[in-house]
């Protein structure tokens, strides 16, 4: 499955330069990225645009911050009074930001620049480079502005959602989510989360948000996200994002929430077995080794193995079931499949041959002698055939060993 970018908990680095890279210039001309800048430049802290007398933080969007009075090294937050949103959205200019945030002196400059941003923190969290700003308000701020700032992202339905299916949103919200601390906090953004948690389970973005939900928040607070994960069981379950979701649900919940959800996941599993994603969550369930919950999904699959066998996916359900149920649940899968008239087909059969060499290696006593009598009966049909005769390269290399 794909993976969270993460970044330190006191860092948060724009992409196209390295902290380190930043803080190691120490000439006034070279402070900013070691840019070479004019000393004409250096007059307002950034390469000047021409757009009359404008410096646009923004790359010309036309809503930038006018002329400092002093180069951006030297100015006092106080001196950046209307800049601050400009210099967010730029990308010098946030690295810039980042670094005099983290050494505000006194609550009453983190106020100024909380009131300098709030009103547009929905903005920078959407924003290349200003998500970086955001992210580092956030650490800075207190929890009364913090819940100030949940408030302006939650009020309007589905901006909360939107922004966690953003490439830069959902990094906004993920270090969002690591800073709340009331209850408070949390029911306004669960209560925002909810109706979009279908689609940020099915999204490449969105999951990092349910997923740190989910790790963060309590089995109670998360009780609204996963009761909407079980009752769409199947159709996240069968989405490429959605599966690894379904996983990372089952790990985290607790208690009847857990069985609900498992529950929901079992009564599914024939469907799910043989599907491209939803497999690896039956295979999920079955590698917990919780007894009545591989009974269950056994009774689910019972006379399907055959068909699963010769499924790209499905097999993968079967050796799963082979390597990780213990003895009496693979013997009982083996017998199944020996029962059925074709099981000869498995011996030459693109993704049954693998079966059958999983059947060979996890069975004992007299249900591997069955097995080892099938394929030795079926070998001119073997030589014949790409996948027999690949499989009867491997079972004779296994009898040996067996000696």
């Amino acid at each position: 499955m794909q993976g969270l970018v993460r970044y330190d908990r006191n860092d948060a680095v724009s992409p196209s330069a390295s902290r380190d890279a930043f803080l190691s210039q120490t000439e006034p001309r070279s402070f900013l990225l070691g840019l070479p800048f004019s000393n004409d430049e250096l007059r307002f802290g950034f390469p000047r645009k021409s757009h009359g007398g404008v410096v646009n933080g923004d790359g010309g969007s036309g809503s930038g911050y006018r002329l400092l009075p002093q180069p951006l090294t030297q100015c006092s937050v106080y001196d950046l009074k209307g800049k601050i949103l400009a210099l967010a959205k730029d990308q010098v200019g946030c690295r810039f930001l980042q670094e005099r945030m983290r050494s505000l002196a006194s609550p009453e400059e983190v106020s100024f620049v909380f009131l300098e941003l709030i009103g547009n923190v929905v903005e920078l969290m959407l924003d290349p480079s200003g998500n970086y700003v955001f992210q580092k308000l956030v650490e800075i701020c207190c929890e009364e502005q913090r819940t100030s700032i949940i408030l302006m992202v939650t009020k309007p339905n589905f901006q909360l959602v939107n922004i966690s299916l953003d490439s830069h949103g959902t990094r906004a919200v993920q270090k969002l989510l690591e800073y709340v601390t009331t209850q408070e906090q949390r029911n306004l953004i669960m209560l925002a989360l909810c109706p979009g948690i279908v689609a940020l389970t099915k999204d490449s973005n969105g999951l990092h948000v349910i997923e740190h939900c989910l790790k963060l928040f309590s089995n109670e607070d998360n009780k609204y996200i996963l009761d909407i994960v079980a009752n769409n069981c199947f159709d996240i379950a069968t989405d490429r994002s959605g599966c690894c979701v379904m996983q990372y649900c089952v790990d985290h919940a607790q208690g009847e929430t857990k069985e609900r959800l498992m529950n929901e996941i079992i009564i599914n599993a024939s469907l799910l077995a043989d599907d491209c994603y939803g497999n690896y969550v039956v295979q999920h369930l079955v590698s917990l080794k919780i007894q009545r919950t591989t009974e269950s999904i056994l009774r689910q699959l019972k006379n399907k193995f055959f068909s699963l066998s010769c499924n790209k996916y499905g097999s993968n359900v079967v050796e799963k079931f082979f390597h990780d149920s213990g003895e009496l649940y693979s013997t009982q899968i083996i017998s199944e499949l020996l029962c059925n008239p074709n099981v000869s087909m498995l011996l030459v059969d693109p993704y049954g041959n693998y079966v059958i060499k999983s059947a060979l290696c996890v069975s004992k006593g007299p249900i591997r002698n069955t097995l080892r009598e099938l394929v030795e009966r079926h070998y001119p049909m073997m030589r014949n055939n790409l996948y027999g005769k690949k499989l009867l390269g491997w079972f004779d290399k296994w009898k040996l060993r067996q000696m």
